[in-house]
Protein backbone atom coordinates (compact mmCIF):
# COMPACT_ATOMS: atom_id res chain seq x y z
CA UNK A 1 0.00 0.00 0.00
CA UNK A 2 2.94 2.30 1.27
CA UNK A 3 4.97 1.20 -1.97
CA UNK A 4 1.79 2.37 -4.83
CA UNK A 5 0.65 5.72 -2.60
CA UNK A 6 4.64 6.27 -3.02
CA UNK A 7 4.03 5.95 -6.87
CA UNK A 8 1.19 8.03 -6.89
CA UNK A 9 3.10 10.60 -5.36
CA UNK A 10 6.13 10.69 -7.65
CA UNK A 11 3.31 10.65 -10.33
CA UNK A 12 1.44 13.40 -9.53
CA UNK A 13 5.09 15.27 -8.99
CA UNK A 14 5.69 14.28 -12.63
CA UNK A 15 2.52 15.63 -13.74
CA UNK A 16 2.84 18.99 -12.40
CA UNK A 17 6.41 19.31 -13.36
CA UNK A 18 5.53 18.31 -16.80
CA UNK A 19 2.72 20.92 -16.42
CA UNK A 20 4.79 23.68 -15.13
CA UNK A 21 7.59 23.00 -17.84
CA UNK A 22 4.70 23.43 -20.59
CA UNK A 23 4.73 25.88 -23.44
CA UNK A 24 2.79 29.00 -23.37
CA UNK A 25 2.13 32.09 -25.78
CA UNK A 26 0.78 35.29 -25.15
CA UNK A 27 -0.37 36.32 -28.61
CA UNK A 28 -2.31 39.39 -29.15
CA UNK A 29 -4.26 39.14 -32.26
CA UNK A 30 -5.66 41.77 -34.21
CA UNK A 31 -9.60 40.72 -35.01
CA UNK A 32 -9.17 40.38 -38.48
CA UNK A 33 -6.92 37.64 -38.17
CA UNK A 34 -9.26 35.78 -35.24
CA UNK A 35 -9.50 32.33 -37.06
CA UNK A 36 -6.85 31.99 -38.53
CA UNK A 37 -4.63 32.36 -35.47
CA UNK A 38 -6.68 30.06 -33.90
CA UNK A 39 -6.28 27.42 -36.07
CA UNK A 40 -2.09 28.16 -36.27
CA UNK A 41 -2.47 27.47 -32.39
CA UNK A 42 -4.16 23.78 -32.77
CA UNK A 43 -0.84 22.83 -35.02
CA UNK A 44 0.95 24.58 -31.90
CA UNK A 45 2.76 22.22 -29.25
CA UNK A 46 2.36 24.44 -26.33
CA UNK A 47 -0.81 26.36 -25.16
CA UNK A 48 -1.71 29.70 -26.66
CA UNK A 49 -3.67 32.70 -24.80
CA UNK A 50 -5.03 35.06 -27.03
CA UNK A 51 -6.15 38.62 -26.74
CA UNK A 52 -8.00 40.16 -29.63
CA UNK A 53 -8.92 43.33 -30.53
CA UNK A 54 -8.13 46.09 -33.22
CA UNK A 55 -4.35 46.44 -33.80
CA UNK A 56 -4.22 50.11 -32.73
CA UNK A 57 -5.22 49.05 -29.12
CA UNK A 58 -3.37 46.02 -29.00
CA UNK A 59 -0.45 47.99 -29.73
CA UNK A 60 -1.50 50.70 -27.18
CA UNK A 61 -1.68 47.70 -24.48
CA UNK A 62 1.88 46.50 -25.13
CA UNK A 63 3.14 49.96 -24.91
CA UNK A 64 1.91 50.72 -21.64
CA UNK A 65 2.95 47.33 -20.40
CA UNK A 66 0.68 44.77 -20.94
CA UNK A 67 1.85 41.31 -21.14
CA UNK A 68 2.84 40.16 -24.47
CA UNK A 69 5.18 37.39 -26.20
CA UNK A 70 3.61 37.75 -29.78
CA UNK A 71 1.63 40.75 -31.97
CA UNK A 72 0.18 40.17 -35.00
CA UNK A 73 -1.18 43.34 -36.36
CA UNK A 74 -3.41 43.56 -39.54
CA UNK A 75 -1.13 46.70 -40.95
CA UNK A 76 2.72 47.37 -40.76
CA UNK A 77 1.80 51.00 -38.86
CA UNK A 78 1.33 49.92 -35.73
CA UNK A 79 4.03 47.47 -36.32
CA UNK A 80 6.39 50.41 -36.40
CA UNK A 81 4.83 52.52 -34.15
CA UNK A 82 5.77 49.62 -31.43
CA UNK A 83 9.09 49.57 -32.98
CA UNK A 84 10.14 53.00 -32.66
CA UNK A 85 9.12 52.64 -29.15
CA UNK A 86 11.54 49.79 -28.78
CA UNK A 87 9.57 47.34 -27.66
CA UNK A 88 9.80 44.53 -30.42
CA UNK A 89 12.13 42.08 -31.36
CA UNK A 90 12.96 43.31 -35.16
CA UNK A 91 14.72 40.81 -36.80
CA UNK A 92 11.19 38.85 -36.24
CA UNK A 93 8.94 41.28 -37.87
CA UNK A 94 7.63 39.60 -41.11
CA UNK A 95 4.40 39.76 -43.02
CA UNK A 96 2.63 36.68 -42.40
CA UNK A 97 -0.97 36.97 -44.28
CA UNK A 98 -2.22 39.03 -46.74
CA UNK A 99 -6.35 39.11 -47.28
CA UNK A 100 -9.08 41.01 -49.85
CA UNK A 101 -11.31 44.28 -48.79
CA UNK A 102 -15.07 42.81 -49.57
CA UNK A 103 -18.60 44.77 -48.95
CA UNK A 104 -21.22 42.80 -47.34
CA UNK A 105 -24.96 43.38 -46.43
CA UNK A 106 -27.31 41.76 -44.39
CA UNK A 107 -28.48 38.17 -46.02
CA UNK A 108 -32.31 39.66 -46.78
CA UNK A 109 -30.89 43.27 -48.12
CA UNK A 110 -32.62 44.18 -51.45
CA UNK A 111 -29.27 46.20 -51.61
CA UNK A 112 -27.53 46.64 -55.06
CA UNK A 113 -24.66 49.32 -54.99
CA UNK A 114 -23.15 50.82 -51.61
CA UNK A 115 -24.50 54.05 -52.93
CA UNK A 116 -28.14 52.46 -52.08
CA UNK A 117 -27.05 52.04 -47.93
CA UNK A 118 -28.21 54.43 -45.31
CA UNK A 119 -25.32 53.01 -42.63
CA UNK A 120 -22.56 51.84 -44.04
CA UNK A 121 -20.36 50.19 -40.86
CA UNK A 122 -16.22 51.02 -41.26
CA UNK A 123 -13.87 50.41 -38.67
CA UNK A 124 -12.52 53.50 -37.00
CA UNK A 125 -9.15 54.80 -36.51
CA UNK A 126 -7.08 51.98 -34.31
CA UNK A 127 -8.73 49.27 -36.60
CA UNK A 128 -6.57 48.85 -39.76
CA UNK A 129 -9.63 48.06 -41.79
CA UNK A 130 -11.16 51.31 -41.62
CA UNK A 131 -8.05 52.99 -42.67
CA UNK A 132 -8.16 50.42 -45.76
CA UNK A 133 -12.07 51.29 -45.88
CA UNK A 134 -11.44 54.97 -46.43
CA UNK A 135 -8.53 54.91 -48.46
CA UNK A 136 -11.05 52.49 -51.19
CA UNK A 137 -13.44 55.02 -50.72
CA UNK A 138 -11.89 58.23 -51.72
CA UNK A 139 -9.80 56.17 -54.60
CA UNK A 140 -13.12 55.11 -55.97
CA UNK A 141 -15.01 58.68 -55.87
CA UNK A 142 -17.34 57.50 -53.38
CA UNK A 143 -16.28 59.09 -49.84
CA UNK A 144 -17.71 62.40 -50.65
CA UNK A 145 -21.41 61.05 -51.28
CA UNK A 146 -21.19 58.23 -48.12
CA UNK A 147 -18.88 59.93 -45.61
CA UNK A 148 -22.37 61.54 -43.70
CA UNK A 149 -23.73 57.58 -43.62
CA UNK A 150 -20.64 55.75 -42.03
CA UNK A 151 -20.87 54.46 -38.47
CA UNK A 152 -17.53 53.54 -37.13
CA UNK A 153 -16.80 50.08 -35.21
CA UNK A 154 -13.86 49.62 -32.48
CA UNK A 155 -12.97 46.50 -34.99
CA UNK A 156 -13.53 44.81 -38.00
CA UNK A 157 -15.55 41.66 -36.24
CA UNK A 158 -17.43 44.57 -34.82
CA UNK A 159 -18.33 45.75 -38.11
CA UNK A 160 -19.44 42.26 -39.50
CA UNK A 161 -21.77 42.09 -36.31
CA UNK A 162 -23.71 45.08 -37.29
CA UNK A 163 -24.43 43.99 -40.60
CA UNK A 164 -25.43 40.30 -39.20
CA UNK A 165 -27.83 41.79 -36.91
CA UNK A 166 -29.39 44.47 -39.67
CA UNK A 167 -28.00 47.34 -37.20
CA UNK A 168 -26.11 48.71 -40.43
CA UNK A 169 -27.25 48.22 -44.23
CA UNK A 170 -24.17 47.19 -45.25
CA UNK A 171 -20.24 47.35 -44.24
CA UNK A 172 -16.96 47.00 -45.17
CA UNK A 173 -14.50 44.27 -43.68
CA UNK A 174 -11.92 41.42 -44.49
CA UNK A 175 -12.83 38.33 -46.91
CA UNK A 176 -12.26 36.52 -43.51
CA UNK A 177 -14.43 38.08 -41.60
CA UNK A 178 -17.29 37.40 -44.45
CA UNK A 179 -16.02 33.62 -44.65
CA UNK A 180 -17.13 33.79 -40.63
CA UNK A 181 -20.26 34.97 -41.23
CA UNK A 182 -21.47 34.14 -44.33
CA UNK A 183 -24.93 32.54 -43.12
CA UNK A 184 -26.19 35.93 -42.05
CA UNK A 185 -24.37 38.29 -44.76
CA UNK A 186 -23.83 37.86 -48.23
CA UNK A 187 -21.48 39.36 -49.90
CA UNK A 188 -21.97 42.62 -52.02
CA UNK A 189 -18.93 43.20 -53.77
CA UNK A 190 -14.93 42.85 -53.50
CA UNK A 191 -12.81 46.09 -54.08
CA UNK A 192 -10.19 46.18 -56.66
CA UNK A 193 -6.82 45.51 -54.87
CA UNK A 194 -5.69 48.90 -56.28
CA UNK A 195 -8.32 50.76 -54.63
CA UNK A 196 -6.31 50.61 -51.04
CA UNK A 197 -3.16 49.68 -49.71
CA UNK A 198 -2.53 45.60 -49.50
CA UNK A 199 -4.27 44.08 -46.52
CA UNK A 200 -1.20 42.36 -45.05
CA UNK A 201 -1.16 40.83 -41.38
CA UNK A 202 2.30 41.18 -39.80
CA UNK A 203 4.01 39.07 -36.89
CA UNK A 204 6.27 40.10 -34.57
CA UNK A 205 7.92 38.92 -31.34
CA UNK A 206 7.71 41.34 -28.14
CA UNK A 207 10.62 42.01 -26.42
CA UNK A 208 10.62 40.99 -22.58
CA UNK A 209 8.43 38.72 -23.48
CA UNK A 210 8.90 34.77 -24.36
CA UNK A 211 10.61 35.56 -27.48
CA UNK A 212 11.56 31.60 -27.99
CA UNK A 213 7.76 30.15 -28.06
CA UNK A 214 6.97 33.85 -29.87
CA UNK A 215 9.19 32.98 -32.53
CA UNK A 216 8.02 28.87 -32.32
CA UNK A 217 4.34 30.28 -32.74
CA UNK A 218 5.26 32.58 -36.03
CA UNK A 219 6.91 29.59 -37.75
CA UNK A 220 3.68 27.63 -37.03
CA UNK A 221 1.95 30.42 -38.34
CA UNK A 222 4.31 30.34 -41.11
CA UNK A 223 4.30 26.80 -42.37
CA UNK A 224 0.14 26.55 -42.77
CA UNK A 225 -0.40 25.43 -46.22
CA UNK A 226 -2.01 27.48 -48.96
CA UNK A 227 -5.41 25.32 -48.63
CA UNK A 228 -5.59 26.23 -45.19
CA UNK A 229 -5.17 30.11 -45.46
CA UNK A 230 -7.28 30.11 -48.11
CA UNK A 231 -9.99 28.42 -45.51
CA UNK A 232 -10.20 31.24 -43.81
CA UNK A 233 -9.60 34.01 -46.53
CA UNK A 234 -6.10 34.60 -46.75
CA UNK A 235 -3.01 33.89 -49.15
CA UNK A 236 0.61 34.34 -48.69
CA UNK A 237 1.95 37.86 -48.82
Amino acid sequence: MKRLKLLLSLLLVALWLSDAGAKEVWVFCAMGMRDLAKDAANHFKGRVVFNFSSSGRLAKQIEEGASADVYLSANKRWVEYLKKKGLLVESSIEPVAKTQLVVIVPKDSKIKSLKEAKTIAVGDKSAPVGRYALEALKNLKLYGELKNRLVFAPNVRQVAVWVATGNADAGIVYLSDYLKFKKSVKLLKVLPEKSHSPAIFYGVAVKGGNVKEAKAFLNTLHSLSEREMERFGFRRP
